[in-house]
């Protein structure tokens, strides 16, 4: 008896564990049919994001991911735009090297999925205010890396497009929104 509520009270190896990353990085490549007056959507601009992702020990993990990216229509020597940002809200599905391969070292992914992209402006003069909402889908890949049990590194490279191409007054044509981030982040793991 005393033999088996001591193996009941021994401590499980988790079969799944949780990535909670805050991450900073650069939105890159930009293109879009949305009226630029600063031509500023293909330049480099600073982002703010993270990522929720729970994995297991084998290949397959889900996570939310969320980037803002402001001053996305903005090139800072123009003063045409007030003020403006994109922001993806995504939903993956990641496949990554399974944990016993990599418990000292990078554990590589691909992770992908859809959700929502968004994009606001507000110009100068409010001639043609613009907020946009699309359906997107996103697909990259990265590294993850511990430094202890429960802190570690993620290096993230991700594409982002529109599915849907709805008409809007703000735009030449169809909606069209691309483009790319590079971000590292802290993963806290639980």
């Amino acid at each position: 008896m005393t033999i088996c509520v001591l193996v009941l009270m021994m401590p499980r190896a988790a079969a799944a564990e949780w990535h909670f990353t805050p991450m900073i990085g650069e939105t890159f490549l930009g293109r879009t049919t949305i009226v630029d007056l600063e031509a500023a959507t293909g330049k480099h601009h600073r982002n703010l994001g993270g990522s929720v992702a729970l994995l297991g020990s084998g290949i397959f993990g889900v996570e939310g991911l969320i980037v803002w990216t402001p001053g996305f229509f903005q090139t800072g020597d123009q003063d045409l735009i007030k003020k403006s940002r994109s922001l993806g809200v995504m939903g993956n599905v990641m496949v990554t090297a399974p944990r016993r391969w990599t418990e000292y070292s990078l554990r590589p992914f691909v992770s992908g999925g859809f959700g929502l992209l968004n994009v606001s402006k507000t110009e100068v003069h409010e001639v043609l205010p613009t907020q946009v909402n699309v359906v997107g889908y996103n697909i990259g890949g990265g590294a993850i890396g511990f430094f202890s049990k429960r802190t570690g590194v993620r290096f993230d490279l991700r594409y982002y497009n529109n599915v849907n191409s709805p008409d809007s007054p703000a735009a030449f044509g169809p909606v069209q929104l691309r483009y790319m981030t590079a971000s590292v982040g802290v993963v806290i793991r639980r």
